[in-house]
């Protein structure tokens, strides 16, 4: 007799039927809290693109509307607004926003707002004032909004319900010329070069000073500098010029205009040519204790010869705006050509001609500018004690340099 066999077979549990649909629910759960985790970093990340997008198009904006048009005679602020803006727009455009160009309203009450902001001391509040009169602040506001047609798209709206979210940002830059110093940093070196120009002559009988040729607009207008091409074009633009004599060797340099500075370069070629080519380091200032004075006044020894290679390098810098200093005053010292200078003032040049002259001298034909640089240290931020070298914050009247400003991001 054959044994027989029992063929068992699992018994079916009552709970899967049961299980299944907690399961999908789960699933459903943790798809959708990733969804809306995604969902979040995506806002954030396009959040994050439209500062970034907002910071770049003010920027440009402020940089634009500080030209040298602000020193022609008569200067058109709504024209100069209206170019800040174009130049703000294109800026922004090239940044993309969860893969889209950033678009700005240019209409009078759009996304670009130029003005200055009113500070309340008392409370510590300020507020924002929308003017083209005379400004000094610009604010931009880059925004995707469901209000303006333009939202910010989510890829997960079947699991989290929302298919789209508003995102924007706003962004202000201010622009000041209240200066009391220049500073250079390890990545930015003071864009001034070794040189000073005779301010003023008290007895009003020179005509070869700044104050004669370009604060009274006496000088000549035979050039101006094309930005688009940055080449000098032999044609006025409204910005007098004014000629930088130096002298011959061994001769007086009281009977020149213009004297290269001695920051610590003992008036060498070599160190003088690196200066104009490169800028100023805290090296080349630290008698000045590692600043370049916007006010204070302070001596110096200058040279007024300025011999081929130096008229080389200044020659390379054609077209570059450039800081430099004004000296008031001069006395000849022992040495032939030197002179031991009083120096107050610090204004922008752009060099447009270098014309040799006999006896490693010449005429150096330079105009003014309106340039900005990170290294300038405004009034308004100044908290250190400067010491006994320079004059103490509180008992300055800081006057507006209307060639030099520092662009900063003011919120």
């Amino acid at each position: 007799m054959k044994p027989s066999c029992q063929i068992i077979r699992p018994r079916r549990s009552r709970r899967q039927g049961t299980l299944q649909p907690a399961i999908a629910f789960a699933l459903l759960v943790v798809g959708a809290a990733i969804g809306l985790v995604l969902n979040s970093l995506w806002k954030d990340s396009a959040t994050v693109e439209l500062r970034n997008a907002a910071e770049a198009a003010a920027l440009a904006a402020a940089g634009e509307y500080l030209n040298d048009a602000l020193l022609a005679p008569l200067v058109d602020p709504e024209l100069q607004i209206e170019l800040a803006k174009l130049r703000a727009a294109e800026v922004a455009f090239s940044n993309r926003v969860a893969g889209q160009p950033v678009e700005l309203d240019l209409s009078p009450e759009g996304d670009i707002q130029f003005g200055t902001r009113l500070y309340n001391h008392e409370n510590n509040d300020s507020v924002f004032i929308a003017t083209h009169e005379n400004p000094d602040v610009v604010e931009v506001r880059a925004t995707r909004l469901r209000s303006h047609g333009n939202p910010l798209w989510f890829f997960f709206s079947g699991v989290t319900g929302r298919a789209e979210a508003d995102a924007q940002a706003i962004v202000e830059v201010a622009f000041e010329n209240l200066i009391d110093h220049f500073q250079p940093t390890p990545s930015a070196l003071v864009p001034c070069l070794p040189l000073a120009i005779l301010a003023s002559d008290p007895q009003g009988k020179r005509t070869d000073t700044w104050a004669y040729a370009i604060e009274q607009r006496h000088g000549q207008d035979f050039f101006r500098f094309d930005e688009t091409t940055r080449q000098v074009i032999e044609e006025p633009d409204g910005i007098p010029e004014i000629e930088l004599k130096s002298v011959p060797l061994n001769s007086s340099s009281l009977a020149g205009n213009v004297h290269l500075l001695e920051f610590a370069n003992d008036l060498g070629e070599m160190q003088l040519i690196s200066q104009i080519a490169k800028g100023l380091t805290a090296d080349d200032l630290r008698l000045l204790q590692g600043r370049l004075p916007a006010q204070d006044r302070f001596d110096t020894t200058g040279s007024g010869n300025i011999t081929t290679p130096v008229q080389m390098a200044l020659e390379a810098q054609i077209g570059q705006p450039r800081l430099c200093l004004l000296y008031p005053s001069a006395e000849e010292l022992n040495v032939p050509g030197w002179a031991r200078l009083i120096c107050q003032g610090v204004v922008a040049i752009r060099v447009l001609q270098v014309l040799p002259e006999g006896n490693e001298s010449a005429t150096v034909i330079v105009q003014p500018t309106v340039m900005t640089t990170k290294t300038a240290v405004l009034a308004r931020f100044l908290e250190e004690d400067p010491g006994d070298f320079f004059t103490k914050p509180e008992e300055k009247l800081f006057v507006p340099n209307r060639f030099v400003y520092k662009i900063f991001l003011n919120k």
